[in-house]
């Protein structure tokens, strides 16, 4: 079974095909257990993830975890904060700093 992960700094993977509790999942640099069902094309926790923590995916914050997600979770929106707001205030305030976004 594959996930894919596209950054190194990656804390989720995208399930490349429907999974089953007890799967085990290989993606660039490791592999994970899945602990639930992951239809194709969600996430999947591929290490321990602490409340208030940035999700990122294919390099980037998706969200903020809302409670401690362990490795082989899925990640979604029960579990998953969107930070959309907070990202756009943080480019702003780096694009007026003078920064790059």
């Amino acid at each position: 079974m594959k996930a894919l992960r596209i950054e190194p700094t990656d804390n989720v993977a995208v399930v490349a095909q429907d999974t089953r509790a007890g799967d085990k999942l290989s993606y660039a640099g490791g592999e994970v257990v899945a602990l639930e069902d992951i239809a194709l094309g969600h996430k999947i926790a591929i290490c321990d993830i602490a409340q208030g923590e940035l999700v990122r995916k294919y390099g980037v914050p998706i969200g903020r975890a809302l409670a401690p997600i362990a490795a082989g979770a899925f990640v979604h929106v029960h579990n998953l904060q969107d930070i959309t707001e907070e990202l756009c205030r943080q480019y702003v305030a780096d694009f007026r700093k003078g920064g790059r976004a």
